[in-house]
C-alpha cells in the first residue's frame, strides 16, 4: 500500500520541453482522513443509519457542497484496491486512516474490523460541539486548502513546489502535533479558514471558538492531551457504523509476521531455494540489519543460513539437511 505520507507529485513540461515530476503540495494523508471524516459524517444518531461505511464512494455524495475536491476520488483509487471478499471498502478507508495519522508520527489507534459496505448514498449527520472542535483540530493537524476547489479561499500561489496551491491549516502540516492549536490561541496561524478574507468561509474559526476558545485552549497547552483526544476520536469516529453492525475486538498487528514466503525445489542441483520477506511491526528502519531463518521439518534440523532483509533467496544445499 501507498504511504500516507508520501508526496502527491504531477508531471509538467518545462520550458526546454521536459517532463519533470513537480510536489503539488498535497500529500495522501489529509485526503485518507478527510474521506473517513466524511465517510463518517452521515451518521444519524436518531435512527443509527449511515457511518463508517463506504458510501462515500457513491456520486451523490461526492457532488455535495461539503464534499468538494478531488480527496476522495485520489483516496478511493488507491484503498479500494486493498478491499477483498475479506475486507471491505470501508474496512480499508478506516485502515488508512490509521495509517494516514500513525505515519506522521501520531498516536496508536486502535482497530476493529467488520464494517459493510453501503448499497446506496446516506444522508447527512451530524455531531456535538465537543466532537465538530476536536475532529476538526485534529483532522487539520495535516493537509490545507487547495485552490483549485476553493479558489476564493486560497489564491493561486504560483509556487513551483506547491503546484496545487496549497494553504496549510498550520506551519507542521506533514507531522502530528497540536501546533495547529498553539497557532490558533496564539493568533498567529495561517489557517486559511481561521483567517481567510471572507468571514462566511471562516468556518475553522467558527467551529473553535465555538465554545469560547476552551478546547483549543486545553489542546494548545498539552500535546499528550491533544494525542490522547485525537486517539480517542479517531476510533469513536472509525466505529461510527450503522445499526445491526457488530464490529470485531481490537485487532492489533503480529510482531513478526512471514509474508511472499516461497520454496522451490530444483531437481536437476537437488537444492531448494527459500526466499520471502518477514515483516517486523513497529521497529525502526534499519537497512543493514541480517535476519536469520531456521528451519525444523520431517527430515530433521536444518543449519541456519544468513539473509538480510529483502536480499536474495537463502539457499539451503541438499547436505545441510540432518536425516
Amino acid at each position: 500500500m501507498v504511504n500516507a505520507s508520501y508526496m502527491i507529485h504531477v508531471t509538467v513540461v518545462n520550458a526546454q520541453g521536459q517532463f519533470i515530476l513537480r510536489p503539488t503540495g498535497t500529500r495522501f494523508t489529509p485526503h485518507w482522513i478527510r474521506t473517513a471524516y466524511h465517510d463518517m459524517a452521515t451518521h444519524d444518531i436518531t435512527d443509527g443509519t449511515g457511518g463508517m461505511d463506504a458510501s462515500i464512494r457513491f456520486a451523490e455524495e461526492q457532488a455535495r457542497p461539503e464534499n468538494a475536491g478531488d480527496g476522495f476520488s485520489n483516496t478511493l483509487n488507491v484503498l479500494e484496491a486493498v478491499s477483498s471478499r475479506y475486507v471491505s471498502i470501508a474496512d480499508a478507508l478506516a485502515l488508512g486512516a490509521i495509517m494516514a495519522v500513525e505515519n506522521c508520527g501520531g498516536p496508536e489507534i486502535a482497530f476493529r474490523g467488520g464494517r459493510v459496505d453501503a448499497a446506496v448514498p446516506n444522508q447527512p449527520g451530524g455531531f456535538t460541539q465537543e466532537e465538530m472542535i476536536g475532529l476538526v483540530a485534529c483532522g487539520h493537524t495535516f493537509g490545507g486548502v487547495q485552490h483549485a476547489t476553493f479558489p476564493t479561499i486560497v489564491p493561486d500561489l504560483q509556487d513551483p513546489n506547491n503546484v496545487d496551491s496549497v494553504a496549510h491549516f498550520d506551519t507542521t502540516n506533514t507531522h502530528f502535533d497540536n501546533n495547529v492549536a498553539t497557532e490558533y490561541i496564539s493568533g498567529t496561524t495561517q489557517n486559511p479558514l481561521v483567517v481567510g478574507l471572507n468571514e462566511t468561509t471562516n468556518s475553522d474559526k467558527r467551529i473553535f471558538g465555538s465554545d469560547g476558545n476552551a478546547t483549543m485552549e486545553t489542546f494548545a497547552q498539552s500535546s499528550d492531551l491533544f494525542a490522547s483526544t485525537c486517539a480517542n476520536l479517531f476510533a469513536r469516529m472509525l466505529d461510527t457504523v450503522p445499526n445491526g453492525v457488530q464490529l470485531t475486538e481490537v485487532i492489533t498487528p503480529l510482531p513478526v509476521k512471514p509474508n511472499t514466503i516461497k520454496l522451490i525445489y530444483d531437481a536437476t542441483t537437488e537444492t531448494i531455494a527459500f526466499s520471502g520477506e518477514v515483516r517486523l511491526w513497529d521497529v525502526p528502519a534499519n537497512l543493514s540489519r541480517v535476519l536469520v531463518f531456521c528451519a525444523d521439518g520431517g527430515y530433521g534440523d536444518v543449519r541456519r543460513r544468513g539473509a538480510k532483509r529483502r536480499g536474495p533467496d537463502t539457499r539451503i544445499p541438499r547436505a545441510d539437511v540432518a536425516r
